[in-house]
């Protein structure tokens, strides 16, 4: 390691000395550091690449490239690993297995065999055997260096702590397949719903190093690109004969990504090639389940928001929203900052229009270029909250790029927006956001109760002994309150159903429920659904604090 450094750090000074440092030459320099220090360290820099507001354009995208580039280890360590975690023989368990790795990645490789019970053909995924040791010895010794950082106050902008917190999650979650056979288990169930394939796990034969799926047929995306540029004849008769369709396999792959962060939040966080899987029709599968990502529900519901503004072009409350995402803004011009921002996405909206542009200038990574050059302007740090979100996002580029060069990321949200509007118009559909506003609305009543309660039932006690005419006129009045709040809520979640659900009543029925809709609309407002739900919440929440003092009250006399 310390001679992989030194010879990192001697180059880049005889290279400054001598004048011929460039910033290309300078990355080629930094992803050489991490190829040569690989295990932990390609993970740290994948995750680096991420960050567009410490590196430069030139750094990002070397540090990108760490993915997917690496050698297989000998088979019969593979062989040994497997064994050690069947406590049996291969042989006991597989009728064939292949010794050579058909795919290797940084911290494991994958070898097709054939189940001995049922000729079923599998993909047996197996560690290194010196992974989670020297991913131990490697982290303490980034431990070491964040706690001097901190110490000497360099970096402290830029979180190294949470961004140290975010790659040891990272990494557990990666050395130990039985998170990804848990993965595997979820992504397959939800994926269903996209018509997205995920592998089978056979979780009795998988263990802490070894993970053994159901071989998927097709080509992986990684194939498909490099033979795009080999032989673009031939791709284009495979695609032919397969019923493949570039345009539409792009779309249905960020219609997919898009559902799993926005709606599910569970999703694939390392989409590379080397991890989509393309099937006859269209179709198309995801591997390597290892790192899926999940946002916490304040963040998901911001990034939800944020993506939405975006679709319809309000960039002022897209502003809001990513500034409301960051862990502090600390002293800076608010206003400006938001006018800063709010004017880099409408830019950046526009020049995605602009005829013969690249994929790249219209890409989310793009955008995100955008909001960390003027959050740097504004000296306000960008959290690491989001960067599963964004290795995601920009690891799919790689394939956007090639499918789709003249797509670019507003399109695709609004196609994503498109068909989920699509899919709510059914009523299964429309249950699942109905749910979850429910969930959230009985959530802060819940919340409310606890906060709230002690200090009314502390004001019942004050009062107790004191039960007397006057208290009973209180119940009485709070009763009647409570009682009005409930018709209000129940009311105006008839009048919501009603107005989404009037076209499935029979004929007859429909002119008298739109004259109702007329006579109750007409005079509110015009306001978004987001605010009547709060409205909601508000007065679910005044009726449990109403509720709360009556049974209070009630229980002082």
């Amino acid at each position: 390691m310390f001679a992989a450094l030194l010879r990192f750090v001697g180059l880049r000074l005889w290279l400054r000395a001598t004048g011929r440092m460039t910033a290309t030459r300078d990355a080629a320099l930094a992803r050489e550091l991490f190829e040569r220090l690989s295990g932990m360290w390609i993970k740290a820099g994948q995750l680096l690449s991420l960050r567009t507001d410490l590196l430069t354009d030139e750094m990002c995208e070397a540090l990108s490239s760490l993915q997917h580039r690496v050698a297989g280890f000998p088979p019969e360590v593979a062989m040994q690993v497997v064994e050690e975690d069947l406590s049996v023989p291969i042989s006991r368990v597989f009728s064939s297995f292949e010794p050579m790795p058909f795919a290797a990645a940084s911290i494991c490789q994958a070898h097709r065999a054939t189940l001995l019970e049922n000729n079923r053909a599998v993909v047996v995924k197996v560690m290194r055997p010196d992974v989670a040791r020297s991913f131990a010895r490697d982290l303490g010794l980034l431990r070491g260096l964040v706690a001097v950082f901190s110490v000497l106050g360099i970096g402290s902008r830029f979180h190294l702590v949470d961004g140290l917190r975010e790659l040891r999650a990272v990494l557990s979650e990666e050395t130990d397949y039985r998170f990804e056979a848990v993965n595997l288990k979820r992504m397959r169930r939800n994926l269903r719903r996209h018509k997205v394939s995920v592998p089978r796990v056979l979780s009795r034969y998988c263990g802490p190093r070894m993970l053994v799926m159901d071989e998927i047929p097709g080509v992986l995306m990684s194939h498909y690109i490099q033979m795009r540029s080999e032989n673009i004849a031939a791709v284009r008769r495979w695609e032919h004969e397969n019923n493949v369709d570039p345009l539409k396999l792009g779309k249905a792959l960020m219609v997919t990504v898009l559902r799993q962060i926005l709606e599910d939040n569970e999703f694939h966080a390392d989409l590379h090639p080397g991890n989509i899987m393309i099937m006859a029709d269209n179709r198309i599968a995801l591997l390597d389940l290892g790192s899926v990502g999940r946002l916490d529900r304040r963040t998901w519901q911001l990034y939800r928001y944020t993506m939405g503004a975006l679709a319809t072009r309000d960039f002022e409350r897209a502003a809001d929203y990513t500034l409301l995402q960051q862990p502090g803004l600390g002293v800076v011009d608010h206003a400006r900052l938001r006018s800063d921002l709010a004017e880099a996405l409408r830019r950046w909206e526009l020049r995605s229009e602009f005829p013969n542009t690249s994929y790249a200038d219209k890409s989310v990574a793009s955008m995100g270029d955008e909001i960390t050059r003027v959050m740097a302007r504004h000296n306000v740090p960008v959290g690491w909250g989001l960067m599963r979100v964004g290795r995601a996002l920009s690891t799919l580029d790689a394939s956007l790029q090639v499918l789709v060069p003249d797509g670019n990321f507003m399109e695709f949200t609004r196609a994503y927006f498109k068909d989920r509007m699509r899919r709510q118009r059914t009523l299964k559909g429309a249950m699942r956001p109905l749910k979850s506003a429910l969930q959230d609305v009985m959530g802060l009543a819940n919340d409310a109760n606890v906060v709230l309660g002690s200090a009314v039932r502390f004001q019942g006690l004050r009062l107790q002994g004191m039960a007397d005419r006057v208290q009973q006129f209180r119940l009485a009045v709070l009763k009647v309150f409570n009682r009005g709040i409930w018709t209000l809520i129940l009311f105006t979640l008839g009048m919501m159903l009603l107005s989404r659900y009037i076209d499935h009543l029979p004929v007859a029925w429909r002119p008298p429920a739109e004259r109702l809709l007329q006579f109750v609309l007409e005079p509110l407002p015009d306001l978004d659904g987001i605010y009547w739900l709060l409205f909601l919440a508000v007065a679910l929440f005044i009726s449990n604090v109403l509720r709360t003092a009556r049974k209070s009250l009630s229980a002082t006399q």
